[in-house]
């Protein structure tokens, strides 16, 4: 605790070393391209860490080349980065990592996150790290603690540690109790220590680190349960690239969602990944998909109808793929999660239309009370979730009210018992609802159904705001 309080009162951190000298020989393969450059669930290693640091926060890069430096210089000046990549030589790349950070000694001379150019990991680690800061060390190593779920165990470098402090490190460790994920917050001290461990004009930057160790200098930082992969070997590659999609599931996935459509959605981005295709391009051609569902919707018949439900299900499944290849490749905007929010809701709105007019062909008696009773309740509702993600959150996300509702300590009865059979109203969920009535022939059961959920969730949200509001003057 004691850290934490202190590394706070750090300068934070905006500037990033990335070691890109090695040959990466155990990952080569015909294709002679270098390690940094292979290409990892769609991205290039070298691109993702760099996309990630920038994401984290940092707002300089260094990147140390040696091994195919034409190669990575060609194509970090060929890139539009976010940030001010510089690249600097070690000549002696193949001699150990220690002297690759030495290679950037002249043009660092504040605190710094170092990097390995082939482990991925998450932007949300890197950024609790560099929002710890280093406290009362001269550096500090990110550990992961969950030894035993660490994949090529053997090949890992194992850290000892007592006390918040590194205490041995090396890849041959008998007892050891966390593992290196290759993610450094560093002070110029660390140039001192690789010089002082330096033998025969070589030095790993693991020989710096048991230096800085031994005078009770070498921090550490608990990642938790936040993700890594070093990507040595294409075993390692593949298990990286499963790593990074599963971290695409959400806590806030439906019951459906969770046990079916995910399942498939990743199966399908897996496979687009490499694809030229954009996380927008894929939100217009569900969009697409969703108009026709709607068309068919329209024409009245069983046959039509029965389609029109399969190809609305279709989107459920296919809307999560927009967001896997964004979040993936590193491309997810407020731009993009509203346009998706925007597409998703126009799916619905035209499904619906479509099986009004659906039912106005079949002369169903109560198509013109069902149509009011569930496009009133459709507008108010959504007029009223956008207003409040508009209001309350930085997101495009409708996922915002849904959040802000769980961490509510207001919440009224009919408030809770909404929250828990949310379920209902979730894409996931209706549009296999809407399969089922189709498959009975019941369209009629869609808008009725409809009608009832949308205008119990505005009236719910209205008075809990009305409720939140009244709190609130009584406090005041």
């Amino acid at each position: 605790m004691t850290l934490a309080l202190e590394g706070a009162k750090d300068t934070m951190t905006t500037t990033g070393l990335i070691i890109a000298a090695g040959a990466g020989t155990r990952l080569a393969d015909e294709t002679q391209v270098p390690k940094p450059l292979r290409k990892v669930a769609g991205l290039p290693l070298l691109k993702r860490i760099i996309l990630t640091a920038a994401k984290a926060g940092l707002t300089k890069m260094i990147v140390v080349v040696g091994f195919e430096k034409e190669k990575i210089t060609t194509f970090i000046t060929s890139q539009k980065w976010p940030l001010p990549v510089e690249c600097v030589e070690n000549k002696d790349w193949k001699k150990s990592n220690g002297l690759s950070v030495l290679a950037a000694k002249d043009v660092l001379k504040e605190n710094f996150v170092l990097l390995m150019s082939d482990h991925v990991f998450d932007v949300h680690t890197l950024q609790k790290l560099i929002k710890h800061g280093l406290g009362d060390a001269q550096a500090r190593l990110a550990v992961d603690y969950k030894v035993h779920q660490i994949f090529d165990q053997d090949d890992a470098t194992k850290v000892a540690t007592r006390n918040d402090k590194v205490v041995a490190i090396g890849k041959n460790l008998i007892e050891y109790d966390a593992i290196d994920t290759g993610m450094f917050l560093l002070s110029p001290a660390i140039f001192d220590a690789l010089a002082e461990a330096k033998k025969d004009g070589d030095c790993s930057l693991s020989d710096g680190i048991r230096t800085l160790a031994a005078k009770g200098h070498m921090g550490i930082f608990d990642i938790g349960d936040g993700f890594w992969q070093d990507v040595d070997t294409p075993a390692c590659l593949k298990h990286a690239e499963n790593v990074l999609f599963n971290a695409c599931r959400k806590p806030t996935d439906g019951i459906v969602s969770r046990n079916f459509n995910r399942h498939v959605s990743l199966f399908i981005s897996k496979r687009l990944v490499n694809t030229p295709l954009t996380a927008n391009q894929i939100t217009f051609i569900v969009l697409l998909l969703g108009l026709l569902s709607g068309f068919l919707a329209s024409l009245g018949t069983y046959t039509t109808y029965l389609l029109a439900a399969i190809l609305f299900k279709l989107t459920s499944i296919l809307d999560g793929v927009d967001g896997e290849i964004s979040k993936v490749k590193l491309t997810s905007s407020k731009f993009g999660q509203w346009l998706d929010t925007l597409c998703d809701n126009t799916t619905y709105i035209v499904f619906l239309l479509g099986t009004i007019v659906g039912l106005f062909r079949q002369h169903y008696p109560y198509s013109v009370v069902l149509s009011l009773f569930a496009g009133v309740g459709l507008l108010i509702a959504l007029s009223i979730v956008f207003w409040h993600v508009l209001k309350h959150s930085n997101s495009g996300s409708l996922l915002a009210l849904q959040k802000d509702f769980q961490t509510r300590t207001d919440l009224t009865l009919l408030s809770r018992i909404f929250f828990k059979l949310h379920f209902a109203i979730k894409r996931d969920f209706f549009s296999v609802a809407f399969l089922v009535f189709a498959l009975f022939g019941k369209p009629q059961w869609v808008m009725l159904s409809t009608a009832i959920a949308m205008n119990l969730t505005w009236i719910i949200i209205l008075q809990q705001q009305m409720t939140t509001l009244s709190l609130a003057k009584k406090k005041t």
